[in-house]
């Protein structure tokens, strides 16, 4: 259908994954595609034709692990003789200056057509930077002065001074990346605008969303920044279209509880290191910023971030346990989500949540979610879901099924059912196969292979021989419980 949005999965795992193939994936909407992320094997996936079919890449962050091919699509497409062009890469402004700021290296020096010559290339000759979501109303700026030396000043978008009334850049010696501080004129505190303000607010971001539109596709992007939580500069993407909507969540942190802090912890600023007239008059402060903030988030962000996925399928980034800049697991468990499939996964995970995989296609269609298989649509219906590894399962609850969900610190496992532990339900277990499900093999000497045409044999091998069955998928036709 027209305004259908299809999700196809590249690439899938955790950042340190042993199996090597990060994050990335492509949004199709009336047959126009682009990459939303860059951090899988995008060239054996896509090929060249399709690599140059894309219409742009969404960024949500600069982390190696969504953007490892980006240069080596943006030169394939810069020198191919075919394809030659600019590659669209859109997202928020700080996320556009970090990609130009890690990439440039890569691409900006060149050899000349007859390769006697090092040139230099422009990245913009390169690069269409496209910005999604408002720009901020100050930043800071490297001004040069007229004896050649430069110093950091915060502007607004006119080009006027801020004084250290309103404003100030912090400087940590650690890491030398210059930090905005800002005085709240709500509440008179000094608060890290990037992460306090949501992109609603008026007093730290200009009105204009910068909205994506596709008019082709039928498409609608928007930015989000509130429910997103990750230390470097991120955002999240809403994709819509007249029937159908889909967020992408990028890394974060969900965590309501912890959100609720950040608005309504109040925290002392310190004066260890500095005193208090040094720091009023200070435009350029050397030292932690965290040491001055004295509240995370507004009340507004706050909101933003717990409306953020109402309505949309939520495809979301999950973790197991203590990962810092990732969901937990128990933290998304029981989330108030109505339609949340989870991706950017561990090796090994057991949800109640479908998890995505390599090679994947998932489909919004009139708002409902599906996966798409050899041409057909499947509800996610199943009871758990299981990835280990390379290996997927799912489960169906059954009285008297040969398996049992356990739980241990809010995890979940599968255990025989004979197991003393006690389970949280009966499963029946089928191993998914490219979206199709087969009864799971337990016995040593039997495995399922994928034949050339796409058809399933169960293999069972002997001493000297092996032979080999057609096996029916049996998804659609499993009997379940109404949800």
């Amino acid at each position: 259908m027209r305004d259908d949005i299809y999700f196809d999965v590249i690439g899938n795992t955790s950042p340190f994954s042993m199996m090597g193939e990060s994050s990335g994936y492509m949004v199709t909407v009336n047959g126009c595609s682009y990459l939303l992320e860059c951090g899988s094997p995008i060239f054996p996936t896509l090929g060249y034709q399709g690599i140059s079919e894309i219409k742009g890449i969404f960024g949500t962050h600069s982390h190696e692990d969504h953007k490892r091919w980006f240069t080596d699509i943006v030169l394939f497409t810069f020198y191919n003789p075919l394809f030659k062009g600019k590659v669209k890469l859109i997202s928020s402004e700080p996320i556009l200056e970090e990609y130009a700021k890690n990439s440039k290296g890569a691409l900006e020096r060149s050899l000349s057509h007859d390769s006697k010559r090092v040139v230099d290339i422009p990245y913009e000759n390169m690069v269409d930077e496209t910005i999604i979501g408002p720009r901020s109303r100050y930043f800071i700026s490297l001004k040069a002065s007229n004896e050649g030396s430069f110093s950091y000043q915060v502007e607004d978008r006119e080009g006027n001074g801020i004084g250290p009334e309103k404003a100030k850049i912090f400087i940590n010696p650690a890491a030398n990346r210059p930090r905005l501080l800002l005085k709240d004129s709500d509440r008179g505190e000094w608060v890290e605008p990037e992460s306090y303000y949501p992109f609603s607010s008026k007093q730290f971001y200009e009105e204009d969303q910068n909205i994506y539109i596709d008019e082709e596709a039928g498409l609608t992007v928007k930015a989000i920044k509130s429910s997103v939580w990750h230390g470097v500069p991120t955002i999240a993407f809403k994709f819509t279209t007249e029937n159908n909507s889909l967020i992408f969540s990028a890394d974060t942190v969900y965590k309501p509880s912890l959100w609720k802090e950040f608005c309504e912890e109040k925290r002392p600023q310190k004066f260890d290191g500095i005193s208090r007239e040094e720091f009023d008059k200070g435009s350029i402060i050397y030292g932690d910023i965290n040491d001055f903030i004295e509240r995370t988030w507004s009340q507004e962000r706050y909101d933003a971030a717990m409306a953020a996925y109402d309505g949309s399928l939520v495809v979301h980034d999950v973790a197991r346990r203590n990962s810092v800049v990732h969901t937990d697991y128990p933290d998304i468990r029981n989330a108030p989500i109505e339609k949340l499939v989870f991706t950017h996964n561990p090796d090994n995970l057991t949800a109640q949540r479908p998890i995505l995989t390599s090679g994947k296609r998932i489909v919004q269609r009139e708002g409902e979610v599906y996966e798409w298989v050899r041409g057909e649509l499947y509800p996610f219906d199943a009871d758990i879901y299981v990835h280990h590894f390379s290996s997927d399962l799912i489960g169906y609850e059954s009285e008297d099924g040969d398996y049992k969900v356990i739980e241990k610190d809010g995890l979940l496992g599968i255990v025989e059912s004979a197991d003393p532990t006690e389970g949280l339900m009966r499963v029946d277990l089928y191993q998914d196969i490219g979206g199709e499900y087969f009864p799971v093999l337990m016995e040593p000497n039997k495995c399922y292979f994928v034949r050339g045409d796409g058809r399933v044999e169960e293999v069972t091998f002997d001493e000297h021989s092996s032979r080999g069955k057609i096996v029916q998928n049996i998804r659609g036709r499993i009997a379940t419980k109404p949800k």
